[in-house]
């Protein structure tokens, strides 16, 4: 029964987004971000970063699955649309790291103090989240 009113919600929200059978809603232009996750000075292993704007821009998520490298790529959602695109809208970005979960417990995210800025043309950042 939960599964058919979650779905009947989404379906609605689907409708309701669209105007003549379109999506509402584009991707901003995007430009190609990729990075590393370290801590320490070491890279970490695995995990995820979401990149948010001040104040937060509620139809776009952006964010990366950290490889076991520390190394990430970011991509743009468009939430209403469902629109995906590799990269992400110039600007100033607040990142929070989201270790892996771990066997024992579900690990606190991580938001360093400094912010990252992401530029017209390609980029790629280093996010330094502190010590263990």
């Amino acid at each position: 029964m939960r599964i058919r009113i979650v779905g009947m919600v989404l379906g609605l929200a689907a409708l309701t987004s669209c105007q003549d059978g379109k999506p509402k809603g584009d991707l901003p232009p995007l430009h190609p971000v990729k990075g590393k996750v370290l801590q320490n000075g070491q890279p970490v292993s695995g995990g995820g970063v979401q990149f948010r704007t001040d104040p937060e821009t509620a139809d776009l998520v952006i964010s990366a699955e950290v490889t076991s490298d520390g190394t990430f790529e970011l991509q743009t959602v468009h939430t209403i649309s469902s629109k995906v695109g590799k990269g992400a809208p110039a600007g100033t970005y607040k990142v929070t790291y989201q270790p892996p979960l771990s066997a024992n417990a579900a690990p606190m995210p991580v938001t360093p103090k400094q912010t990252q800025t992401i530029q017209a043309g390609s980029n790629d950042l280093t996010v330094e989240v502190g010590k263990k």
